[in-house]
């Protein structure tokens, strides 16, 4: 055993567990330019996890001999776990061999391969007209919605019921079966969130799009053995919004509507706990929907966010640094004018949606504090050149607080480190720091933050 483990093990190897007898083998060749290695990933809790990495030699071979835990898929690619481009999937058991040569954005099969891998790459090569875009290759081709929402009816009619290659392996059959209707899932859900120069309407929505439902994937926990599977969860509730046309919501509950397992709802929570800012918002989440957190990964994910939010919430507050910028009439105003009181800045422009998206909830909330000690400032970083459009919008929208505009990237953003807005920050009656990346107003966080404040 010895000796043929060391001529297998010419090339990288990763043991996985030496008391089996029957290794699985991948020997392959890159064709790309980069130099990056070869990963082999195991699927683990709904995402991928590194198990091995192998650098071709120089003429482009590699290798990985690997003891598969589970009959089960695996992946080979490129890059991090958590980018789907450039990463294929594999199906192993014991004592399988895998040949493959890996170009710049899928493979080919060469030599002896199992009838399962046979069968997966003939769905890969079927679907690449699809399968790019979903996984965020579609902006090297440009295509919009007015290309890929065709192609993907077309094959979610045709090529998508057209017969697989057979197996002889009923449980490689009916998993296949299954991780089809998922990867469609997935490309279709990454195409809609992948940036893209123009944005379809609600009536723009094809079938296959209007046919997606929360609760028909989410029933059982199958998206944890899928290898993208959070990242379809954590988009999921979000697309069935944007094609039904109804307004986006970011909280637990909109998040958490048509997921009935409990081991998701856990991912779920994890998900929303991965957003927050502060310790005070985990304690609240937790309370809230800790019960879900079942299994061993997420109890111990959640720890590791509670720690951060714990070790950034018991810094000592540092002095904010002021800044000075005209009002509305061309007042000069500082952040240190208002001493005395709890400050919530929001750093924002008239150009930024996901920023004009929050004035409603900041309306409300400018509400729900008047004549409380606090002070509620908006500094615009719209360009010089649109001053006027921002006194226009700050009319025509009713803004209330104070007003202030900054005139582009300037003092404000090179001293806070604002590189994306909204930004909300938050300075305590003395002066300050208490968060200069806050909550959104549209969450409940930042209010608990601010309650948190005024008490003491």
């Amino acid at each position: 055993m010895k000796k043929v483990l060391l001529t297998v093990c010419a090339f990288p190897c990763v043991l996985m567990a030496l008391a089996q007898t029957k290794p699985a083998t991948v020997q392959g060749t890159t064709t790309r330019r980069s130099k990056e290695p070869v990963k082999l990933f195991a699927i683990t809790h709904g995402r991928l996890e590194e198990i091995a990495s192998a650098k071709a030699d120089s003429t482009g071979k590699f290798g990985f001999l690997f003891y598969p835990k589970t009959e089960d898929f695996y992946v080979v690619g490129y890059g991090a776990e958590g980018i789907p481009a450039n990463k294929h999937s594999f199906y192993f058991k014991p004592g399988d061999q895998l040949n493959v040569t890996l170009n710049d954005t899928s493979y080919t099969l060469k030599g002896a391969n199992t009838p399962e891998n046979l069968a997966l790459a003939e769905w890969e090569s079927r679907s690449l007209a699809v399968s790019m875009p979903g996984n965020y290759l579609g902006r090297r081709f440009n295509l919009t919605f007015k290309e890929y929402f065709p192609l993907l009816e077309a094959f979610v009619n045709k090529q998508a019921k057209a017969p697989t290659l057979k197996t002889t392996n009923k449980q490689f059959e009916a998993a296949f079966a299954r991780r089809r209707q998922v990867d469609l899932l997935f490309w279709a859900t990454g195409f809609t969130h992948s940036p893209n120069s123009v944005h379809p309407k609600s009536e723009d929505y094809t079938a296959y799009y209007k046919g997606i439902a929360t609760a028909d994937y989410t029933k059982d926990a199958y998206l944890m053995t899928y290898p993208f599977g959070i990242r379809i969860l954590s988009s999921l509730p979000m697309t069935t919004d944007i094609v039904a046309g109804r307004p986006l919501k970011g909280d637990i509950e909109s998040r958490m509507t048509g997921v009935t397992n409990d081991t998701l709802r856990g991912e779920v929570t994890l998900i929303v706990a991965a957003g927050l800012k502060t310790y005070l918002g985990f304690l609240d989440l937790q309370q809230s929907h800790g019960k879900y957190l079942l299994t061993a990964d997420q109890q111990r994910r959640a720890s590791e966010i509670s720690v951060k939010l714990a070790q950034a919430s018991s810094k000592p507050g540092q002095p904010a640094i002021n800044f000075t910028y005209p009002d509305v009439a061309g007042k000069q105003v500082s952040l240190t004018d208002f001493k005395g009181k709890v400050v919530i800045v929001d750093v924002w422009a008239t150009w930024c949606q996901p920023c004009k998206k929050e004035i409603p909830a900041l309306k409300e909330m400018e509400e729900a504090y008047r004549g409380q000690d606090v002070v509620f400032m908006s500094v615009s970083v719209d360009e010089t050149k649109d001053e006027q459009k921002w006194k226009d919008f700050v009319v025509s929208e009713q803004l209330k607080g104070v007003q202030l505009y900054a005139g582009g990237w300037s003092a404000i953003a090179k001293n806070y480190d604002i590189k994306a807005i909204p930004r909300f920050m938050v300075f305590d009656k003395k002066g300050n720091i208490v968060s200069t990346d806050a909550p959104r107003p549209s969450g409940k966080e930042l209010k608990l933050l601010l309650d948190a404040e005024l008490k003491k």
